[in-house]
């Protein structure tokens, strides 16, 4: 397990150099570097809390898996692009948050599921991995979405929710059942909140985008920070059963 993650690790830092070298070329040293180390930083945090999921698990990366963490270089990038103070949303900056959040958001999510089901690759690991790297993505578009985006500092609240709704909930019951079994409209209310980020941060929105994304933020953040609130209650719910 060690070596599968420092090679995944590895990779993933080496994939987060050509990004940083094109924002120094771009921006100038001091953009590129702190982009460096918000971003590796960033990859870094996330594969120590990977290291310490398997080893409680006693499970194996798998290949499948190596792609599910590849949305954390998305996330990288985005904290990357927040950290450097380059704001230049229709230029590099922009493309690159842009390109990161469909990445990992619809391409790389929509794949690593049926991928691991075809390939036999299915495991208790794999599904945390899943959810956390999603939750991590989010919270990283949405530092994005209020920078580079222009949305409202108040679309943060319910990515921070989540993991404030974990932390507490974990007290008393397992990380397992905290999430498990999360109503039909979690999903969809999930899948509004990335396209307002994805909608936010594309480089080619006119004021045609911007007119539909200003009056969407505040409806789509309050369902969302709403819905973690409910399954906050359901977990209590589940533990006084």
């Amino acid at each position: 397990m060690i070596g599968r993650l420092t090679l995944i690790t590895v990779g993933l830092l080496a994939a987060s150099m050509p990004p940083a070298v094109g924002l120094w070329r771009r921006y100038g040293g001091r953009a590129g570097s702190r982009f460096a180390v918000g971003a590796g930083a960033t990859i870094l945090a996330q594969q120590s809390l990977v290291g310490m999921a398997a080893s409680r698990k006693d499970a194996r990366l798998t290949p499948v898996d190596a792609m599910t963490l590849s949305r954390g270089l998305a996330a990288a990038v985005l904290a990357g692009l927040v950290v450097s103070g380059v704001r230049h949303r229709g230029g590099l900056a922009g493309w690159l948050g842009w390109i990161s959040i469909v990445y990992g958001s619809i391409v790389c999510d929509w794949l690593d599921g049926p991928i691991a089901r075809r390939l036999g690759m299915t495991s208790e690991l794999g599904a945390l991995l899943d959810l956390e790297s999603d939750s991590w993505l989010t919270l990283a578009s949405a530092s994005s979405a209020t920078t580079l985006g222009g949305l409202p500092a108040f679309c943060m609240a319910a990515p921070l929710a989540r993991y404030a709704v974990l932390v507490a909930a974990m007290r008393k019951i397992p990380y397992e059942q905290v999430f498990a079994e999360e109503p039909a409209w979690a999903r969809p209310i999930g899948i509004a909140q990335m396209a307002l980020f994805t909608a936010a941060t594309a480089p080619f929105g006119g004021s045609g985008t911007r007119a539909a994304v200003r009056p969407a933020a505040p409806i789509i953040a309050f369902a969302q920070l709403l819905g973690m609130f409910f399954l906050y209650r359901r977990s209590q719910r589940r533990l006084a059963t």
